[in-house]
């Protein structure tokens, strides 16, 4: 559990959300910072569904419909975020 606390934190979904949290990240400059931090983020937080699309994207057509089933979205700024087609889908989709 986490420091300081009694219980575990309850990993609740809203409706209609697959994922508590989306890893939007550049392949090529952020990859294994990504696999880490959600690695990391399990450990701390059993039960919390961490979508990152080595793990979890089926088909690069739904890469909007991720974004629409994630609670929170993150954006690892790395160099080259910004020049990928698929990292600024996943910025429109969120926004």
């Amino acid at each position: 559990n986490i420091r300081g606390q009694s219980s575990p934190p309850d990993p609740s979904l809203a409706k209609g959300r697959r994922f508590h949290l989306f890893l939007s990240h550049r392949w090529a400059t952020g990859q294994d910072q990504m696999a880490v931090l959600k690695r990391q983020l399990q450990l701390v937080l059993p039960g919390s569904s961490v979508f990152l699309d080595v793990d979890d994207l089926r088909h690069i057509g739904d890469l909007e419909r991720y974004i629409d089933e994630s609670q929170v979205i993150l954006i690892f700024l790395s160099r080259g975020y910004f020049k990928s087609r698929n990292c600024l889908r996943e910025v429109a989709a969120a926004v």
